[in-house]
């Protein structure tokens, strides 16, 4: 452990005040708050992008992540975690600053930058400053009931606060912002309190080229076993093709609600709804394991892409507003039912037959494959809604992606969903094969 490598013994006093104050700060910290369920509308009817531009600026953000994801462990390794997530909240504090700052596309895209450089070091410092920070003998347990605690404080403040949000915009457009920003300032200041377990040690920090030397090597030697093993293959396949769908889902929703001249104020409270659903519905993730067993992905996938044909049906066939409004919510809600479960089963499958160390290879490989699928499919979005409308667009990915699955899925058939007897030995454990 890195208190026995480093033979220093961590202060219990500074320990406890890190364990009780992390669920306060996760509550306000863990993403922007008051910000989400109206920034959509915000960039729309404030700003005066357009939904196509929305979808780029949606399309940049990850690779933003891939590329910074360097730059901010370097920060963590130099600065200690403490004042890297001072560092990356106040990243965050300026990402809201130049979006009420915005005149065009590319200032939104700049602060994507910055919010994407504030969370590559967030979602690096807040976790392993929790860990540090729980005791070694019950540690794991520890990390787990207080990562909960503030993750539940952040979902009842989230939910709570997002109902009146899209009121405030009514008022003014720039409130919601104003509010968020106001938020990430008790971010700021709640984490000063923190206290660093373990100093920097100067001499094992890596510069900038060892790190991206690292990042190399591990993705050479994952992608090593992904191209020995025809049951990764197929998880890869699958991600790339359906992780973008997901992702560009979000801002197609938002613009088909804002085309159908869906309220501000009623706005916020739908999407904030669809979230809480999301949330309800993770749990259904052992029953379809449990009932469709190696069938799961595919009956996820299928029913999915289904919606957006029959969204875009709704949308563009029935001349009742009403009643296509409210059919399209309730695909909007199996949607978000889908999703979660989804992202647990496929993280479980990806670390499914890996060892420890070859589980972590497999993320960072799987991260990237996900990445560029985001980036790729909200590329494709974008160009559709810029000479179409958002009802259009759903129809038209929806036939199309559907179709790739199919075939997707018919190849991965014989290389996915075995019993551990039926794989190949190359398919479950990585060897350095020769050619």
């Amino acid at each position: 452990m890195e208190k026995q490598k480093n033979n220093i013994k961590p202060n219990i006093r500074d320990k406890k005040n890190n364990a009780r104050l992390y669920p306060i700060y996760k509550m306000f910290s863990w993403d922007l708050i008051f910000y989400y369920a109206i920034a959509f509308v915000f960039l729309v009817q404030t700003k005066g992008l357009s939904v196509a531009e929305v979808m780029l600026t949606d399309a940049l953000y990850p690779i933003f992540k891939v590329i910074l994801q360097i730059p901010a462990l370097a920060v963590i390794d130099k600065k200690g975690k403490k004042k890297s997530l001072i560092i990356g909240n106040l990243a965050l504090g300026l990402y809201l600053i130049l979006i009420i700052l915005s005149k065009n596309i590319i200032h939104v895209a700049i602060a994507g930058i910055i919010s994407a450089f504030a969370f590559a070091i967030k979602n690096v410092a807040e976790p392993n400053l929790l860990y540090d920070s729980v005791t070694q003998r019950k540690g794991k347990g520890m990390y787990a009931k207080l990562d909960e605690l503030g993750a539940r404080n952040y979902y009842y403040l989230d939910g709570i606060t997002s109902i009146f949000t899209g009121f405030l915009f009514v008022v003014n457009g720039y409130l919601p912002i104003i509010v968020s920003l106001i938020f990430v300032t008790i971010s700021i200041a709640l984490t000063t309190c923190f206290k660093e377990i373990y100093p920097i040690n100067k001499e094992k920090t890596k510069t900038m080229v060892a790190r991206i030397q690292e990042y190399k090597e591990e993705i050479k030697t994952s992608f090593k076993f992904i191209f020995q093993s025809k049951r990764l293959q197929a998880i890869m396949l699958f991600a790339f093709v359906f992780e973008g769908i997901v992702y560009a889902s979000y801002t197609l929703r938002e613009g088909l609600l804002n085309e159908m001249k869906v309220g501000a104020q009623y706005f916020a409270i739908i999407i904030s709804t669809l979230t809480i659903v999301s949330g309800m519905f993770v749990a259904l993730q052992d029953i379809i394991d449990k009932k469709f067993k190696n069938k799961a992905l595919t009956v996820m996938a299928v029913v999915y892409l289904f919606s957006f044909i029959l969204i875009g049906i709704c949308a563009d066939f029935i001349n009742n507003w009403w009643i296509s409004l409210i059919l399209c919510l309730v695909l909007f809600a199996l949607q978000y039912a889908i999703q979660s479960p989804h992202h647990v089963l496929l993280a479980k499958y990806l670390k499914s037959f890996a060892s420890a160390k070859m589980r972590v290879k497999i993320d960072s490989a799987f991260n990237l494959v996900k990445s560029i699928s985001e980036f790729g499919i909200a590329m494709i979005a974008s160009a559709l809604l810029s000479k179409n409308s958002a009802k259009s667009t759903f129809l038209i990915l929806g036939i199309v992606f559907f179709i790739v699955m199919t075939f997707v899925l018919q190849w991965m058939k014989p290389r996915f969903g075995l019993k551990a007897e039926e794989y190949n030995e190359k398919d479950i454990k990585f060897k350095e094969y020769k050619k």
